[in-house]
């Protein structure tokens, strides 16, 4: 009498591994770093073993944007454009705006500087500056001539500036950008 075969714990097993890649590359993204090599050591797994589960940075780039995008909570903008005080209205998208930024923080850069190479992080970085963009509408002034300005003190390279050439920590970032949009956008 045969044994049927039974492959749920190599599935489990290989699943698993796929996970700890996908952990190890969404940190080692965040720093910048994309090689194979130290992704492989920090991921705890051969080299082998990590090109079988993505043979290329595309296919890795497109399971981390994947992974990330399932534990990230975008900004409910009809609610914030519901906000009938105009001031109140601010100060709840730029907070919202600058979690957003704080949690793509490392990934934002690497997109960055990596979408021209890459079409899964190009598409991510158009999407992310669409949502700013859309943040961005909902505190600028209709008719505004101030609304390029306003764009670009909410874009993820200002607040990453803030954040390491100005030391500012997230809730600090947030609270000086509203002040500096609000009389900008409060006319």
């Amino acid at each position: 009498m045969s044994r049927k075969y039974d492959a749920s714990r190599r599935r489990k097993a290989a699943e698993n591994t796929r996970g700890n890649i996908l952990q190890a590359a969404l940190k080692l993204h965040w720093q910048g770093v994309t090689g194979f090599e130290p992704l492989a050591r920090e991921a705890g797994c051969s080299l082998a073993t990590l090109r079988k589960h993505f043979p290329n940075r595309e296919a890795l780039f497109q399971g981390c944007t994947h992974a990330f995008a399932g534990t990230l909570e975008l900004p409910d903008l009809e609610a914030l454009a519901a906000i009938d005080d105009p001031a109140q209205r601010l100060a709840r998208t730029v907070a919202e705006l600058c979690r957003i930024h704080e949690a793509q923080f490392g990934y934002a850069w690497l997109g960055a500087q990596q979408r021209g190479e890459s079409p899964t992080l190009d598409a991510v970085m158009q999407e992310y500056d669409g949502l700013i963009d859309a943040l961005a509408a909902l505190v600028t002034p209709p008719g505004s001539a101030r609304a390029p300005l306003i764009r670009g003190l909410l874009d993820y390279l200002t607040y990453r500036a803030m954040r390491l050439a100005g030391r500012l920590s997230p809730t600090d970032a947030a609270r000086e950008l509203t002040a500096t949009l609000r009389p900008l956008t409060l006319e």
